[in-house]
């Protein structure tokens, strides 16, 4: 079962910005650079019962108290509305604002996190300082999601070797940068499941040495985390994005593998090259392409919906982010051959057999599954919810007395 960690309490908002977005670009093998603000951050609190959070105060903190307590701070950004999966990172920074300490210079480390984390609404009172009553989905001590699941070692789990290091004094700005930031970042991109962010690690043999720093949720916009990164593109760097219609529920859509084809733009429309990945939240697929840059047309497969073409051939350029969003206007699909659900455009799901239709067979395969109770990650699972069952056969059943199939040139 793949499990979905909502992350970002802006995920419509986000969903909507994606939909707008088009990778900047140049000429070829030319840099661009690009300074991201949305992500997520939190503090670790030390608690022996794994409590207190801070997902959504104004401030996150690093080090420790005069009482003797630690505080480590947790940041992530979210790189693939900025950054085109193909990209080569040359350069990375991080910017931070510090706002309040007793302490002088001392160091503050940028540590690798190897489990993904959450920030929800908790909001500490005051300083902030001694957080607050965890919320559900946040990270303490004890939990990347509170109250579900755990660190493997309470207080986080982190690289050993710190991917940066900078002396932070008094109130201002301080700008990490480093060779191990730009191969973090890079992983970051190629695989994006694993981007769970860095551990912000302040000086903990001593009290008195804790650093607070100022959240993407700080009042002053100036003040909030930016992280700065530069790169090339010298491949087609295309995200496509859709919606499946048995995969959303109107917030989200569950991910799962999307083969995506560039096709040649006249008859026959041979495909020239596939490449596949796994979709995110947003329901969108970060695809690399080797083919020059032309006309195309661009196909979407999945395990058990309809295949999906673009209305048009689409130019797609090398050295450059392009972007294809089926899921604002059903005529996104050749033939307007998509289902209005809960406010977006979807592909038709229930094509068990991929046949290219949803018809009594379909409906056949998810009945005799769901009879027998199967589950898993299964085709005839067309809710994503891995069981076969009369969710699924709903779908399914709807979809063949419509007579849905696919819609080609």
């Amino acid at each position: 079962m793949i499990k979905i960690n909502v992350q970002f309490k802006y995920l419509s908002a986000v969903f909507f910005v994606l939909t707008l977005f088009l990778f900047s670009g140049s000429n070829a093998l030319s840099q661009t650079t690009v300074n991201i603000t949305l992500g997520t951050d939190n503090t670790l609190y030390e608690d022996a019962n794994g409590e207190t959070s801070n997902g959504s105060g104004q401030y996150f903190f690093a080090g420790t108290t005069v009482p003797e307590d630690i505080r480590r701070g947790l940041i992530k950004f979210l790189l693939v509305k900025d950054i085109p999966q193909c990209a080569t990172i040359t350069n990375v920074s991080l910017k931070l604002h510090m706002s309040r300490t007793i302490s002088a210079d001392k160091d503050v480390e940028l540590r690798k996190l190897e489990k993904d984390w959450g920030a929800s609404f908790s909001d500490a009172p005051g300083e902030e300082g001694f957080g607050t009553q965890a919320e559900n989905g946040d990270a303490t001590w004890l939990h990347t999601f509170y109250n579900t699941d755990n660190w493997t070692n309470p207080g986080g789990d982190f690289s050993a070797t710190p991917s940066a290091v900078l002396p932070v004094g008094g109130i201002g700005f301080y700008t990490w940068n480093s060779a191990a930031m730009i191969q973090d970042v890079q992983g970051w991109v190629n695989n994006p499941q694993t981007n769970f962010g860095w551990m912000v690690y302040g000086t903990e043999t001593e009290p008195g040495t804790a650093k607070r720093f100022d959240s993407r949720e700080n009042d002053s916009i100036n003040f909030r985390p930016v992280l700065t990164v530069t790169y090339t593109v010298n491949k087609i760097s295309l995200y496509t994005s859709l919606m499946i219609e048995g995969f959303w529920d109107g917030v989200q859509m569950v991910p799962d593998t999307l083969k995506v084809t560039l096709r040649n733009p006249t008859s026959p429309y041979a495909p020239v090259e596939t490449q596949q990945g796994l979709s995110d939240i947003f329901g969108g697929v970060n695809n690399c392409f080797s083919s020059p840059t032309g006309n195309y047309y661009i196909t979407v497969n999945h395990r058990n919906s309809i295949e999906t073409w673009s209305k048009f051939p689409v130019l797609l350029t090398q050295n450059y982010g392009d972007f294809y969003e089926f899921s604002d206007a059903a005529n996104k699909a050749y033939g307007d051959n998509q289902v209005f659900k809960l406010g977006l455009y979807c592909i038709y799901s229930g094509d068990v057999d991929q046949d290219g239709l949803v018809d009594i067979t379909d409906a056949g395969l998810v009945d005799n599954d769901a009879s027998n109770f199967n589950s898993g990650y299964i085709p005839t699972d067309v809710n994503g919810d891995n069981l076969a069952d009369l969710a699924d056969a709903s779908i399914v059943d709807n979809n063949s007395n419509n007579f849905v199939a696919k819609m080609t040139p």
